[in-house]
Formats: structure tokens, C-alpha cells, sequence
């Protein structure tokens, strides 16, 4: 095509049309300056094409994460909610016990789990790390989808202090004398008269305050507390899901 264009203006100089050269040079200048424009123009487009698709990819990508955590945390509540309902039998037990066999009972019901949040962050952390928020289109998404993972770190630096609190309590010293008590129990050799006993049922003493000190932090805390923020995270999370499923839609995006 340059060729073309080249021969052509040859021709018309030879010819000594330089008039015509000139209007024809002007014009090829024309046709060069919307070929760039064109080109930009499709560039751009092209552009935007591949950016809303990673839009659309991030936002569906982020509600499978958001649903396996609802799932995950669905499933973490169900059994928090047993320690939880097991372990109110056992305090039951534990504040009106007077014999070594309501201490037994008392500690074989209660039941906890020092354990954190787990949430897949894999979609938000590649946002993140790519500048793909500056990809998201509607700034009430990003807020919302910032909102719920700042929710789920400071729940998790939440749980992790309510562990260790939990976990002091439960190496206290006072303790000795029913960690020895559980311990021994169950072997064959175990004679309760070779064992301090007097502090059951004993609310003045230090091993029985202690006891009751870790049954309550582990509780209120570590089950109670626990399963009233999982829960809301899972509220938040299924609100975000309707939030990317309506966008997701309004952009017409097929699954």
C-alpha cells in the first residue's frame, strides 16, 4: 500500500501536477492521522475488554471464595455450638460438685478448641497484589469486599488474644492439684485418699477458683464469643455474595 501511494505521488511530480500533489499529499496525511486515531480507538477498546473481564473474573472468582468461607464457617458454628451446649452441662455439674466424680464429669464434658479462622483469601490477596481493585467499577463493591476481610482480621487478632488469655488460664499453678486429679483417675493404681480433694466444691479455694476462672474465659470466650463472630462474618459474607451475584448480573455476565 505504500508502494502505491508512493509510485503515485512520483507520477503526479513528473507530471509537474504539483497542485494535485499537494491536495493529494494532504489528504494522505488525512488517511495516516485516522488510521492512528482508529488504532488508539481499537486499542483502547481492547483495553477496556480485557480489564472488565478480569472485573467479572475477581468478582465470580470472589464469591466462590466468600461462599466456601460461609460453608467453612457454617461448619466451624455447628461445632462450636456442641462444645458450647456440652460445655454449659458441664459448668452445671462443676458449681454444685462436692465428689471427685462430678470433677471427672465436669472436665470429660467440657470442650473447646483453641483454634483461628480459616478463610481463603487467595482472590483478595491477588487483587490486591496485581492493582486489580483499580479494575472494580463500583466503588460501594470495593468497600464492601475491603469491609468484610477487615472484618475477618480483626475477628481472627480478636480470637487469637481470647487463645492465649485462655491458655494463660489454663497454666495457671492453682491448677496442679486437677490436672493431678484427671490424670491419675483412670489408672488402675488411682487412690483418691493420696490426693487432695478438699478444694471440691470449695469456692474459696485457689484451685477451684482457677478452674473456674479457665471454664469461664474458655466459655464466654473461646466458644461463646467465637461462634457470635463467626456468625458475623457468615451475615456479612452472604450479603456480599448478593451484592457480586446482582452486579455480576447487571453486567451480564454468564457462569
Amino acid at each position: 500500500m505504500i508502494k502505491i501511494f508512493r509510485n503515485i505521488r512520483q507520477n503526479l511530480i513528473a507530471e509537474g501536477k504539483v497542485g494535485r500533489y499537494l491536495k493529494y499529499a494532504f489528504g494522505e496525511i488525512i488517511l495516516v492521522v485516522i488510521g492512528i486515531f482508529l488504532a488508539i480507538q481499537l486499542n483502547e477498546l481492547n483495553e477496556k475488554r480485557k480489564d472488565h473481564e478480569k472485573e467479572l473474573s475477581f468478582l465470580s472468582k470472589l464469591k466462590d471464595d466468600i461462599n466456601l468461607d460461609i460453608m467453612n464457617l457454617t461448619q466451624s458454628d455447628s461445632t462450636f455450638a456442641l462444645y458450647e451446649s456440652s460445655s454449659n452441662k458441664a459448668l452445671e455439674i462443676f458449681y454444685r460438685a462436692n465428689k471427685v466424680e462430678d470433677i471427672i464429669a465436669t472436665d470429660t464434658l467440657f470442650m473447646f478448641a483453641w483454634t483461628n479462622l480459616k478463610i481463603n483469601k487467595k482472590t483478595y490477596d491477588e487483587i490486591l497484589n496485581t492493582s486489580g481493585i483499580y479494575i472494580l467499577k463500583n466503588n460501594k463493591s470495593i468497600n464492601d469486599i475491603t469491609d468484610y476481610y477487615d472484618l475477618i482480621e480483626t475477628t481472627q487478632k480478636d480470637i487469637t488474644s481470647l487463645n492465649n488469655s485462655s491458655q494463660t488460664f489454663f497454666e495457671s499453678p492453682d491448677l496442679i492439684n486437677h490436672m493431678l486429679l484427671v490424670k491419675e483417675y483412670q489408672k488402675p493404681w488411682f487412690d483418691v485418699n493420696k490426693i487432695d480433694t478438699t478444694w471440691i466444691g470449695n469456692f474459696n479455694s485457689p484451685t477451684t477458683l482457677a478452674l473456674y476462672r479457665f471454664y469461664g474465659n474458655a466459655q464466654f470466650g473461646v466458644n461463646y464469643l467465637r461462634r457470635e463472630w463467626g456468625q458475623s462474618i457468615i451475615k456479612s459474607g452472604k450479603n456480599l455474595v448478593d451484592e457480586i451475584e446482582q452486579e455480576l448480573k447487571d453486567k451480564n455476565y454468564k457462569q
